[in-house]
């Protein structure tokens, strides 16, 4: 078995896991980028995935027991890869976890406590909790993207720009009071090295509050037409007894997990792009030939005419979608919390 392979689940160890299907390099950096587009890029990126993978393919296993879904081999993308597929990351600046973390922050009694927050991109949720919550030389934040760090010292926050489990972060043993990682821990492998340093990290009845896709809202879309969570991007596919597993492992405790509320108006716009998205990864389709046209007013029109043309086609999704809105948000959210 190659190195990173697996066929055991690396949140609950279960080997009850099943192959749901694999990707090769070349779909997997179409999800990425254009071929007609970036036709260098695009070479670069299939040749640096078949090392990252040691071969030509990923699989996509499924735990029977926790339910955690994960590619296999289990590595995680790192600064090539994103150097190459995504080298302009944006980031929203509100977001439904963001909110809810805000409402359970302002419960716990915050006066005079660290935070850090891991994959802090521009500092947008930092933002929100600085001066109000968290004195800024309170705050710590993690990012390896160099805009990204800029940004959060302009605001006066402490950055690092290192691995949470490497030795940078050995100095500071129960040094924060809460973590937070929103949209991260689904890029990570190694759970087992991240969950052991989030406790050797935090404070005696510390909180850890975390943010990853929703597993319902990924099956439904993979299953209907819409973007695959591809590898090496999103490795793991949390579920409530996956995290259940690993926390009770490393003596920690899931206090709550909730789903984003299902929202009809964002679903529909992000269902048309991401399935238009999906079309143009197909070699030869319409989508494919406007996706990679220079990037212009002109060429954001098309995508825009040609999505919603296709909108009608994904009525039976939207019809499923809507006999199971309760458990299709975008997110899954839990806090997770250190005994005393």
């Amino acid at each position: 078995m190659r190195s990173g392979e697996m066929s055991t689940c690396p949140a609950c160890g279960s080997g009850s896991t099943a192959k749901l299907f694999e990707v090769t390099a070349d779909q997997a950096s179409r999800s990425f980028v254009s071929p007609r587009q970036y036709p260098d890029r695009s070479r670069k990126l299939i040749s640096h995935l078949s090392l990252l993978w040691g071969r030509d393919t990923c699989d996509i296993r499924k735990c029977a027991d926790c339910g955690f879904g994960f590619a296999d081999p289990f590595v995680a993308g790192g600064a090539e890869f994103y150097n190459l597929a995504a080298p302009h990351p944006s980031y929203p600046t509100m977001k439904w976890e963001y909110a809810r973390t805000i409402e359970e922050l302002n419960g716990l009694g915050t006066a005079g406590k660290t935070a850090i927050d891991v994959g802090a991109g521009f500092g947008y949720f930092l933002d929100h909790i600085k001066d109000k919550l968290f004195h800024a030389s309170d705050i710590y934040a993690v990012d390896y993207n160099e805009a990204a760090q800029q940004a959060l010292r302009s605001k006066g926050y402490k950055t690092f720009s290192v691995d949470l489990r490497e030795d940078g972060f050995t100095p500071m043993k129960e040094a924060f009071d809460v973590i937070f990682m929103f949209q991260v821990f689904e890029h990570m492998d190694r759970v087992d090295d991240v969950f052991a340093r989030l406790k050797y990290l935090l404070k005696a009845q510390g909180s850890v509050f975390i943010a990853v896709p929703n597993d319902i809202r990924t099956h439904y879309m993979e299953g209907h037409g819409s973007l695959i969570d591809m590898p090496p991007n999103h490795i793991g596919r949390w579920t409530k007894d996956a995290f259940d597993a690993v926390c009770r492992r490393h003596g920690l405790q899931l206090s709550i997990c909730e789903r984003e509320p299902f929202n009809l108006l964002k679903f529909l716009r992000e269902d048309i792009v991401d399935s238009f998205l999906r079309r143009a990864e197909k070699p030869g389709s319409v989508s494919e030939f406007v996706r990679g046209l220079p990037r212009s007013k002109a060429q954001r029109i098309g995508e825009a005419v040609i999505a919603l043309a296709l909108a009608p086609s994904r009525l039976p999704a939207w019809a499923y979608a809507a006999r199971n809105s309760s458990t299709l948000g975008s997110a899954l959210w839990v806090k997770i919390d250190k005994a005393a």
